[in-house]
């Protein structure tokens, strides 16, 4: 599946909610298991290596002081939880690994974790089990020097109908969100074949209210990726694109969903949502970043159709929330395709502060492959021509991530055939005009 990897999860806090609700707080004690992570050689001066077994690409935000979180799988029956925090302009130095519930060892293989920053020093680590319609979440208190222990959260539906979660972010404009022990809201986006959509407080066994449902689509093809995002008015977004066959006249086709409205109960929020997706176009691989300057999606739009060597354009559309629908894209590359770069993609992020925007984006060439990084401090009314940031090895696969700071820096983390790769924005040749 086209899995669509973390758009920027450190979000500022919503300028509306969507709910208020009650809720009775449940928190675990704190358990910590650490280990240090086995010295791997730098693959150039700006990336390294940080788990050569990881099993899942790498879900990374980072925090007003630059310094990047960062969630994975590592290789194991089932897969281990591991999580880093890395210091601004620096590297892991130790992973924690993050144990599962005894219970349900056995089948309870997790998806990929996601890291999400909540209020103060609050870290959450998110981590869905599609086989068991749970998610399994961890809470630092401390800035992610240690953590509770696990909780294992039953979800309302699984996950919509037992798909796939694509995306997770915390919903920070609740009320008890500072309460202690805290209480998180976590919306969830779900994908692969149909697209479902899950709000589930971190206290659910405790009283919370959850519910998941799933969308009415105007296509039959299957859903290949899906992306979350945040409206300027606080409601959220679900961008997905459909698997067409690639012959002419069915191309893969990104469509959206939107809550326009309050909700006045949980149970009642699926008719918060409008109830037919809009069609942004024929492309594929969407993403979403939202934050000061607005919400903006990012993906790959077809020049021609065709099959398998056909152009592909990388566009970035900012949202207008006044007419619900995404506005001129700006057009940052044309890329011939290939079956690699079908399936693999990047992502577009947001800084929580200054609103700037960057796009990272792999390019396959006959020279090898490299990551590249375009940015915007007007809201995408203008981008840097195109950066080469890293150079990719082989095996190249999912979507790569990215969390800008706000002095211009961040983190990339992408998944290769040697492990996990993270690299900083730093180029390693001269921009291209755009």
């Amino acid at each position: 599946m086209r899995a669509e990897i973390l758009k920027d999860l450190a979000r500022t806090t919503r300028s509306g909610a969507r709910l208020r609700r009650a809720l009775t707080p449940a928190i675990a004690a704190s358990v910590t298991v650490a280990c240090l992570l086995a010295a791997a050689p730098a693959l150039a001066k700006n990336l390294y290596t940080l788990d050569a077994n990881a099993d899942s690409g790498g879900q990374i935000v980072v925090d007003a002081a630059g310094n990047g979180y960062i969630a994975w799988l590592r290789h194991g029956s089932p897969d281990l939880v591991m999580f880093c925090k890395i210091p601004a302009n620096g590297r892991c130095a130790g992973a924690i690994n993050l144990p599962l519930p005894s219970a349900n060892l056995s089948n309870g293989q997790p998806d990929q974790p996601f890291a999400v920053l909540g209020a103060a020093n609050q870290v959450w680590v998110v981590a869905p089990r599609a086989g068991l319609g749970d998610i399994v979440y961890w809470l630092s208190t401390d800035g992610g020097q240690s953590f509770g222990a696990p909780v294992d959260v039953t979800v309302a539906g699984d996950f919509a109908g037992g798909k796939t979660v694509a995306d997770i972010l915390l919903d920070p404009a609740e009320p008890s969100i500072t309460a202690t022990p805290p209480v998180a809201y976590f919306d969830i986006a779900s994908a692969g074949p149909g697209l479902g959509y899950s709000w589930l407080p971190s206290n659910l066994a405790s009283g919370g209210e959850a519910t998941s449902f799933s969308f009415a689509l105007p296509a039959t093809p299957p859903v290949g990726t899906a992306a979350l995002g945040e409206q300027p008015d606080g409601y959220p977004l679900e961008a997905y694109s459909t698997l067409g066959t690639g012959q002419l006249g069915s191309p893969d086709t990104v469509y959206y969903f939107r809550q326009t409205v309050a909700s006045a109960s949980v149970a009642a929020l699926s008719d918060a949502w409008a109830s037919s997706a809009t069609l942004v176009g024929p492309g594929y691989l969407p993403a979403l970043a939202g934050g000061p300057k607005g919400l903006f999606l990012a993906y790959y739009g077809y020049v021609t159709e065709g099959l398998i060597g056909r152009p592909s354009v990388l566009r970035v559309l900012p949202y207008d929330q006044a007419t619900g629908q995404f506005g001129a894209p700006a057009s940052l590359a044309v890329d011939r395709q290939n079956n690699t770069s079908l399936n693999a993609g990047g992502t577009i992020n947001e800084n929580a502060k200054t609103g700037e925007l960057g796009v990272v984006w792999p390019e396959f060439g006959a020279g090898g492959t490299v990551m590249r990084l375009w940015t915007s401090k007007d809201g995408g009314a203008k981008f840097s021509g195109a950066t080469k940031v890293a150079k990719i090895g082989g095996g190249y696969g999912g979507t790569a991530a990215l969390a800008m700071n706000a002095k211009g820096g961040g983190f990339i983390a992408f998944q290769t055939s040697g492990g996990l790769q993270i690299a900083n924005l730093a180029p390693i040749s001269k921009p291209k005009k755009h």
